[in-house]
């Protein structure tokens, strides 16, 4: 898949949950109050960011398992993002 989405991302479904819940914390900041309301609502959101990488990490070791020997493959993901388009950030395990 190099097409659509995946021209510049190599995980869209999880950059797409990650923009969604950016959106839904930021439109729900507004209705917090106290710090404590502060700390649950930026813990889950961070909680939901780190579930997408670990989420993306997984899905990498997969693939390369799968994938690593084709040289394409290898060439794709080395100059695709894994997970957040225009940070340079290609690989979230070591690359053998």
């Amino acid at each position: 898949a190099t097409r659509g989405l995946y021209r510049i991302v190599r995980c869209p479904n999880y950059f797409g949950e990650i923009l969604f819940w950016t959106g839904v914390t930021l439109g729900g900041l507004s209705a917090l109050s106290g710090w404590a309301q502060w700390a649950v609502a930026l813990t889950a959101y961070a909680c939901i960011i780190a579930i997408m990488f670990n989420g993306a990490q997984r899905l990498e070791k997969r693939q390369a398992a799968r994938y690593g020997t084709l040289p394409a493959y290898r060439a794709y993901a080395d100059k695709t993002p894994i997970l957040l388009p225009l940070i340079p950030l290609y690989h979230l395990n070591r690359v053998k």
